[in-house]
């Protein structure tokens, strides 16, 4: 199945938290077919001020189920250094999942589609960049969505050639 995961991180070096990240990927049978440029962005819904998100989307393809994917996202999180002290607290890293080929799940624990996906600019742009030609789950065209949601929280990119170098 086909997907795609959104990552971030806004403690500690956070472009070698990403890249630590996607690096772990595909050791639990998800490979990565393409990915965004990273997109520093305002960190939003916090109580507390907070660095800036480094941000970044994923397209990958597994076999795991859903559940499983999850709990590998929450197993390369941990192994990270992630704290869940509370809700939208700073983190190391970040994965969520935001679409998969074909599947709709809603648990308390697993939603797919991601509910928020299409009101973050975080991730429509880095999801633009990758899949330019995407319909939404809400039935509309991620260019569509992505030009009513603006630019105000992107503080900076680095484009995926610039970056990677660095890696």
């Amino acid at each position: 199945m086909k997907g795609f995961l959104s990552l971030g991180a806004n403690l500690g070096d956070r472009l070698l938290n990403l890249q630590r990240a996607r690096d772990c990927l595909p050791a639990y049978g998800i490979r990565i077919i393409d990915q965004s440029s990273i997109y520093e962005t305002k960190a939003l819904e916090v109580i507390h001020p907070q660095r800036a998100y480094f941000n970044m989307v994923i397209k990958m393809e597994t076999i795991l189920r859903p559940f499983e994917l999850l709990q590998i996202c929450h197993q390369v999180e941990d192994a990270l250094g992630r704290q869940r002290p509370y809700y939208h607290a700073p983190r190391s890293i970040d994965i969520d999942i935001l679409a998969l080929e074909g599947i709709t799940i809603t648990t308390a624990e697993l939603q797919v589609p991601h509910p928020r996906m299409e009101s973050r600019s975080f991730v429509m742009y880095p999801l633009s960049e990758i899949a330019p030609d995407i319909i939404l789950p809400s039935g509309r065209h991620i260019q569509d969505v992505k030009k009513a949601l603006g630019d105000d929280e992107i503080v900076l990119v680095w484009k995926k050639q610039e970056w990677e170098r660095t890696l």
